[in-house]
């Protein structure tokens, strides 16, 4: 009986856990106008966040500064997308302390 209970409780949970999961996917590739015609640009800044693009080989160096990866969120299939442009660039940010 125990057995049963805990086995409901599992998949119980092992199904919530997908639910309320976000996933990362492949990165989006994009050009660079599209950050500002997505409205992306506007929504970051005004989150807070200064952004800009780096290699992908120099942007751990500036993690190091409080830089992140900044993310495309889409809520509805819980997945989120690293922005990168079609030639490597990812698209960085900060929170603008000032």
């Amino acid at each position: 009986m125990v057995d049963l209970g805990a086995g409901f409780i599992y998949s119980l949970g092992k199904d919530l856990y997908k639910k309320f999961t976000w996933h990362e996917q492949e990165p989006k590739l994009v050009n660079f106008e599209w950050i500002e015609s997505s409205g992306l640009k506007d929504k970051f800044e005004s989150d807070g966040y200064i952004i800009r693009w780096s290699k992908p080989d120099k942007a751990e160096s500036y993690f190091v500064d409080g830089y992140e990866y900044m993310y495309e969120h889409d809520k509805s299939k819980k997945i989120s997308r690293k922005i990168v442009l079609k030639d490597g660039l990812v698209l960085i940010g900060k929170k603008n302390e000032s």
